[in-house]
């Protein structure tokens, strides 16, 4: 009976529509020298589709990489010619051919691109990608882009980039294991890292070539659920790609169509030149095959004349062995998986051939038979830092002629006999790893083990050694590793100061200190760790800040104080007013130009910069230059019968009273003289009502004063 199995072939499934549309595709380029670039666009479509021709012309943009600005916009005409892909595949016993026909075409020409700093990115966008890609959501508006970054020459002068060496092959069976090649070549011999990745989305059906294309950043597919740049297509065990050869290995399980993407990455020093993205879609279809053999070619090598063998077949109902063994006829066997006994050293050819109901398929590998060497040894246990000191003796299986090689990190020894080897100590804690080779005709294994080497206790000051003015206020803090229940002591010098973790100090005296630890712990090494630290303390002299005030509080018209130093270790003093600077004169006279409360601050300044600061307060009390009344009643009754303003601290005055009209009717330069309620103090009675006053005084400063108000007569 024929087995039916999912066949997964790259490129497109044809469609009952017939409609023709772009598979995937790649752009890359070499340097020819200087400027000149030769760029080459490989695009792949399905051929049996009667839509979505080659393009006539294939129009590229380059961008700055800095800011991605256009540069310039690249055309290069379809030459017409296009190649099918072939139909290669190593399908066993395949029954019947799909119909599958996947054509690509070039687009290459050579261009003059001056690469400014930073780089250029040279990019073409195609639309569309079939409607049945199920691991892409809405994939009727996304298309494809094809990118390639050009270094600028401080990075790599000339720099051309890696190009894929094979296309994959149309038709892949899935229940069967795939291998694929995705590897490339790189003309500058750079490393190259292959990973899967996301394909980029460019075009729409409005616009399916875009003039100029798109600059970057490009935006990914957006993966439908389930789906990511690892796992791009239903697969079990999933695909893998080996990151340093660019072989795709797995099984995919399910049908459909898949957008798929790789990546290969070129590297040089420690810098990433350029990256070459192959977009390039897997579909699943149906095929029939009848018999798939496989031998399972991971065979350990180095253990003997007796060999087990394992059939990985997938398909078949029966299976013949055949061991290569040519001093016998009785190599062959028919179990699944068999194991054989050879009599000799030697390369040996190995068959196994499947047996379906149609057909046969045979695989053939290589083995080489070699002598059983077993390298072993038991890792000693662990111990601490500073008194380890391991013998390790080699074990497992090893001959007369075996050849034993240790290595220790630091340090290789190779032996010719199995003798314990030690003392082996290590400079630091944690795991070491320790690798035992045997070799012996030809053939080499290794084993690898660790032995621990536990940490000792320690302790140590957090905080940096302080130098502070007396008095010195301080708090120092210990960090401790791998202590179990540790009891601190501190000394100050070889005075005893605490029994905690945290220690608080306070020193008056100037001088240096130093700082001795002891901790004691029931860790299992060493239990008594003491650490010193001279000199890990320095209080220096402080000044003492004082001055007096020839006195604290004047009046408005004699603003003056004089401040008088008396502070005591300063090398300098600094005076200040509210926090402006008066004066570094140890005595100083000064003035103050307005009235209210004021600060006076001292700032001793030691010559170590040491300082201290003291603060008086004085005041400045106000006092009036005028005063006026606003009213009288000019009646002759003795009272208040004339309006008289008073004077202070003067030397020039002038008044004037005016009526409601602004008409004169009195004035005086005599601070004395006041206004009895007539004209000019000598006419008729002026009449009741409100008056104006204009009053000018000259203080004893030669500072003008204007005074104007109101004043109500009353009859």
């Amino acid at each position: 009976m024929r087995l039916f199995f999912t066949l997964l072939f790259l490129g497109l499934l044809v469609f009952q529509s017939r409609a023709g549309h772009l598979v995937g595709g790649e752009i890359y380029y070499e340097c020819l020298g200087g400027s000149e670039y030769v760029i080459t666009l490989k695009i792949y479509r399905d051929c049996n589709g009667v839509g979505a021709p080659f393009d006539n012309q294939a129009s590229i943009a380059v961008y700055r990489s800095s800011n991605s600005t256009l540069l310039d916009l690249l055309t290069i005409d379809f030459t017409g010619k296009r190649d099918t892909l072939p139909f290669t595949q190593n399908i066993p016993c395949l029954v019947d051919t799909p119909d599958i026909c996947i054509e690509t075409t070039l687009y290459t020409d050579t261009f003059t691109i001056e690469v400014p700093l930073g780089g250029a990115d040279v990019v073409y966008q195609r639309c569309c990608r079939p409607p049945n890609v199920i691991n892409i959501d809405n994939v009727a508006q996304i298309g494809s882009t094809y990118h390639a970054f050009i270094p600028d020459s401080t990075v790599a002068p000339c720099n051309s980039s890696p190009y894929f060496n094979e296309v994959a092959p149309t038709v892949l069976c899935a229940g069967i294991y795939l291998e694929l090649d995705y590897s490339v070549t790189d003309n500058d011999s750079d490393s190259i890292v292959y990973s899967f990745c996301r394909p980029y989305g460019g075009g729409s059906w409005n616009n399916p070539q875009p003039v100029p294309p798109q600059a970057p950043p490009f935006n990914g597919v957006p993966w439908a659920s389930t789906y990511s740049n690892q796992h791009q297509i239903t697969a079990l065990p999933p695909l893998e790609i080996d990151s340093s050869t660019g072989i795709i290995t797995g099984r995919p399980t399910q049908l459909g169509t898949y957008a798929f993407a790789v990546c290969a990455e070129e590297w040089r020093d420690g810098v990433l030149l350029s990256t070459n993205k192959r977009d390039f879609q897997l579909t699943t279809a149906s095929c029939e095959v009848d018999a798939a053999a496989a031998i399972d070619s991971v065979l350990e090598e180095c253990i003997g004349f007796e060999i087990q063998f394992f059939n990985l077949s997938t398909l078949g109902s029966d299976f013949w062995w055949d061991f290569g063994d040519s001093t016998t006829f009785d190599d062959t066997s028919s179990i699944m998986n068999p194991s054989y006994t050879y009599t000799d050293t030697g390369m040996y050819n190995i068959m196994l051939v499947s047996y379906g109901a149609v057909c046969t398929d045979t695989h053939l590998i290589e083995y080489r038979v070699q002598h059983k060497i077993e390298p072993f040894f038991e890792p000693p246990e662990p111990d601490c830092l500073d008194r380890h000191k391991y013998f390790i003796e080699p074990e497992g299986f090893y001959r007369s002629t075996t050849k034993i090689h240790w290595d220790f990190g630091d340090t290789i020894l190779v032996s010719n006999s199995p003798e314990t080897i030690g003392p082996i100590r290590f400079d630091s804690v944690g795991y070491h790893t320790i690798s035992l080779s045997y070799e012996d005709l030809g053939c080499w294994k290794t084993y690898v083990d660790s032995v621990k080497v536990w940490p000792n206790p320690d302790v140590g000051l957090i905080d940096p050694p302080v130098t502070e003015c007396a008095p010195l206020r301080t708090e120092l803090r210990l960090d401790t590793t791998f202590a179990f229940k540790p009891h601190f002591y501190w000394f100050l010098d070889s005075a005893p100061v605490a029994a905690i973790e945290r220690a608080r100090f306070l020193l008056w005296d100037p001088g240096s200190y130093s700082i001795n630890l002891r901790m004691i712990t029931d860790s299992l090494c060493k239990d008594t760790v003491d650490k010193s630290y001279p000199n890990y303390i320095t209080v220096v002299d402080t000044p003492i800040s004082r001055f007096s005030m020839s006195t604290h509080v004047m009046e408005m018209y004699h603003p003056n104080f004089v401040v008088f130093d008396e502070s005591e270790n300063a090398e300098t003093v600094l005076f200040s007013v509210d926090d402006d600077f008066l004066t570094s004169n140890r005595t100083h006279s000064f003035s103050l130009l307005d009235t209210g409360n004021y600060k006076i601050t001292q700032i001793a300044i030691h010559d170590n910069l040491c300082r201290d600061s003291t603060n008086q307060f004085i005041r400045v009390e106000p006092q009036y230059l005028f005063f006026a009344p606003n009213s009288f009643t000019p009646n002759d009754d003795g009272i208040n019968d004339q309006w008289l303003p008073s004077v202070f601290v003067h030397h020039d005055y002038k008044l004037e009273i005016l009526d409601r009209w602004g008409r004169l009717v009195f004035q005086t330069l005599d601070t004395t003289y006041g206004w009895n309620g007539r004209k000019w103090n000598g006419g008729k009675p002026c009449p009741g009502g409100a008056y104006t006053y204009k009053a000018f005084v000259v203080d004893n400063l030669d500072k003008q004063w204007f005074y104007t108000g109101s004043l109500f007569l009353y009859r």
